[in-house]
């Protein structure tokens, strides 16, 4: 499915990747909103971003992870196609998600052609991964919870009477509550460590940390730096996340954090940082803020940043037209945003309990697809809901709906929009899909990764 603008937009052009992503959809209506042409892009199709009012074209791609070199030349290829006119048009590569570090390594590929605003890759990798990054931030005397970094079996046996508990076993390179897992004995340290090198495939110098668990709640600082020179800063406390205590947040509230604000300040400007940042901290409201990981990308609550004044994708855009940015002039501190995901859960699960039901949403799922592609999006959507409504209890939804809207209704939300409704058809069906198959995990539910069965393509 494409869709395409006949004449250049006049804000220039941005390509943002993993379309499936919340972060990518609200990139996508930041940009749009100012009148820049967006181009999204996934290696799946009917992504949340792609049926948003604000994507002017869309195209697929494969799998960075599994398919780098032909995701790289995939890329270049829709770069040169869409390339403006105008030489000195604006135009920029805003890649979203994991592909961000593949992008950075291979950045001058791309630079003749459009402006890359990423950090250099070795600048990544001195801090995505939590290993590395355990060794940087103690080397800077910045609090950190105790962390071991285990050779191999052998050697997590040696220490593990060690390890205070409860404590946490992590994947070195994952976010948003992928790869970690909350352990309460020192037998379960190990069988988790085990594990997570075979469920992951890890080889030596990839094996799990574990790190001892501190007490508080998440916060969120979020940055975005210019070689160096902090431009905008911003932080939120993660009110409530999903699942407890190691997932991603899903209820979100704007708060100041001047001493995690200075540690983020301290250690990506001493490396020289260009572009977003987030760093995740653990604090219990009394001693220093904890770091615990820092994504070298954009983030997943990524609209409680825009919605409370700080837009880094057009702030990002700006500095990478402009070789410069100012901080925002109006910001606010009385926002909350929330992902209505648990609702959206218990519809799916209500779904998935049927063959009937699945089947006549999959069939309702194949005509909207290709009355969205071939002819009007209301006429679509009429065929998804047509399709649910013969077996969802839609009084008691309506109910449920109303009670949670009445409790939250002063909230923004990630995805539902009145101005920019169709990207919630971009959740519909693949989730539900994978309710079915038993793969509903984190990775998609905090687009940390993505769907894998046939049936959501």
């Amino acid at each position: 499915m494409s869709k395409s603008s006949k004449k250049e937009p006049e804000g220039g052009k941005a390509i943002i990747t993993y379309s499936r992503g919340w972060q990518s959809l609200a990139a996508t209506r930041s940009l749009g909103k100012r009148g820049v042409g967006v181009i999204t892009g996934d290696e799946y199709r009917l992504t949340p971003a792609s049926f948003s009012r604000y994507s002017t074209v869309n195209f697929r791609y494969p799998s960075p992870g599994a398919e780098p070199d032909a995701f790289l030349d995939r890329l270049e290829e829709v770069i040169i196609e869409h390339k403006p006119e105008d030489p000195d048009a604006p135009y920029v590569l805003m890649p979203i998600h994991k592909e961000t570090y593949l992008i950075a390594r291979h950045r001058e590929r791309f630079e003749r052609h459009i402006c890359v605003p990423v950090p250099d890759i070795e600048q990544i990798e001195q801090v995505h991964d939590k290993g590395t990054l355990a060794a940087y931030a103690m080397g800077k005397g910045v609090p950190i919870p105790r962390t071991w970094l285990p050779a191999d079996v052998g050697a997590l046996e040696a220490k593990v009477s060690e390890i205070p508990l409860p404590a946490f076993v992590k994947l070195r390179t994952s976010a948003a509550g992928v790869g970690i897992q909350k352990v309460d004995s020192a037998k379960e340290i190990v069988k988790t460590f085990k594990s997570f090198i075979q469920r992951y495939n890890l080889k030596p110098g990839a094996y799990p940390l574990v790190q001892e668990g501190v007490p508080g709640e998440d916060y969120c600082t979020t940055t975005l730096f210019d070689h160096g020179e902090l431009r905008a800063v911003m932080t939120y406390h993660n009110l409530r996340t999903y699942p407890a205590e190691k997932g991603a947040g899903v209820l979100r509230e704007t708060v100041e954090a001047e001493a995690m604000e200075k540690i983020a300040r301290d250690l990506l400007g001493s490396i020289g940082w260009h572009g977003v940042a987030e760093l995740d901290f653990r604090w219990d409201g009394e001693s220093e803020p904890k770091l615990i990981e820092i994504n070298p990308r954009f983030w997943g609550g990524l609209i409680q940043a825009i919605r409370s004044g700080w837009d880094y994708p057009w702030l990002l855009f700006r500095l990478a037209v402009d070789g410069k940015v100012d901080a925002p002039d109006e910001t606010r501190a009385d926002v909350r945003t929330e992902t209505p995901i648990l609702a959206l859960i218990a519809t799916l699960r209500e779904i998935s309990d049927s063959d009937t039901r699945m089947d006549q949403l999959k069939g309702a799922w194949r005509e909207a697809r290709s009355e969205l592609k071939e002819g009007s999006k209301r006429a679509g959507l009429r065929k998804v809901f047509s399709g649910l409504k013969d077996y969802i209890d839609v009084k008691h939804r309506y109910e449920e709906a109303k009670r949670l809207l009445e409790v939250h209704k002063h909230n923004a939300y990630d995805v539902l929009s009145a101005h920019d409704p169709l990207p919630v058809m971009g959740m519909l069906y693949p989730l539900a899909v994978f309710f079915r198959h038993g793969k509903v995990n984190m990775e998609l539910l905090t687009s940390e990764g993505g769907p894998e069965a046939d049936e959501a393509q």
